[in-house]
């Protein structure tokens, strides 16, 4: 277990000093973003190229691989153990959305039934896919969630989608996490977001939030318990779900007025809040055990200076426990960074 001392909220949110830093190297141009990582520490992200775009990025103990992906605005959401990446992009021949998985070298496209656009979040390490559809004729132009998308389960990256119920009421909803048991996890959408649990038989259990109003569950740990966010009276708060009829506040310990939860391990859970005491009020990664928080201070090389950072994912490698996000500098330029905690 990771060793940090207990935090208690106030405005003096300690930094981690137990936690190395790394910037990633890019793909030859100024930036670059680490969006999730797998179980045995694969990273995907963006990164800039040296001619002026932006290409989906593999990163292999630290060194990038570029994915050579036949569309435009290639987002990666999500990688697995066995390197399979999922992720959408935009035809531009056609004018549709694509979600699409890669694996070896090879790009194809995720399977859906004639009429709808797959929306991919999270794969699993068995190969489950959670995510959404949409039908094409509404989101020609892009991604986007709204009351449109359809929550959904891939039982395989070749297997066609199959959508999750929703609570009465939801008009709409997307699932953004995949369990290691195929709970996924998510929201409902109707007058407000609820967080929902969808069982693996696609049965769905809304969630309590801290206000009553507003949340969503953006990861599934080893253990089945999620995590993510909910709202309170001036922000958002992390949160955890042990039980379906239990919610845990853990953002509390973050002096800011939002906080969220990304991605979580036994006992950890990694995201981003805010602390006035370090580097002003920008978001921070942040990394909480139980509730006590630490801040994971931003990365910084010859070139490049960050000042603020979030956390998307978390992993145990060995005996250290390993995040991935990104530091961003004053200018707003983002790194893929990646902490190592003993």
């Amino acid at each position: 277990m990771l060793p940090v001392a207990a935090t208690a909220a106030g405005p003096d949110l300690p930094q981690a000093t137990n936690c190395s830093v790394r910037i990633f190297p890019g793909l030859g141009g100024p930036g670059s973003n680490a969006i999730a990582s797998s179980s045995n520490g694969l990273v995907i992200g963006i990164a800039d190229t040296a001619g002026g775009g932006s290409a989906p990025v593999l990163w292999r103990g630290g060194q990038p691989t570029q994915l050579t992906i036949p569309l435009d605005a290639v987002a990666p959401a999500s990688v697995n153990a066995a390197g399979v990446v999922v992720g959408t992009g935009y035809d531009a021949t056609n004018e549709v959305l694509v979600g699409w998985w890669w694996q070896d070298g090879q790009y194809h496209p995720l399977p859906v039934k004639p009429g709808d656009i797959a929306i991919p979040s999270a794969i699993s390490d068995n190969g489950i896919v959670a995510g959404a559809l949409v039908a094409d004729e509404e989101h020609s132009d892009g991604p986007g969630a709204d009351e449109d998308e359809r929550p959904a389960v891939w039982p395989s990256v070749t297997a066609v989608a199959r959508e999750l119920t929703l609570p009465a009421g939801a008009r709409g909803g997307h699932a953004f996490a995949i369990g290691p048991d195929g709970t996924a996890g998510g929201v409902a959408l109707s007058d407000d977001a609820t967080p929902v649990l969808w069982a693996p038989d696609g049965s769905a259990k809304a969630l309590p939030t801290l206000s009553g109003k507003g949340g969503v569950v953006l990861g599934i740990d080893a253990t089945g318990q999620a995590l993510g966010q909910s709202a309170v009276a001036d922000g958002t708060h992390a949160v955890t779900w042990a039980a379906p009829s239990a919610v845990t506040d853990v953002g509390a310990a973050a002096a800011g007025p939002k906080s969220s939860a990304s991605s979580g391990i036994a006992g950890v859970t990694v995201g981003s809040g805010s602390s006035p005491s370090f580097r002003g009020e920008r978001p921070q990664a942040v990394i909480w055990i139980g509730k006590s928080a630490r801040i994971l201070p931003p990365g910084s090389d010859a070139q490049f200076t960050g000042v603020s950072g979030s956390a998307s994912s978390v992993s145990r490698q060995g005996a250290n426990t390993v995040v991935i996000g990104y530091s961003a500098a004053d200018n707003g330029l983002r790194r893929a960074t990646e902490w190592s905690c003993k």
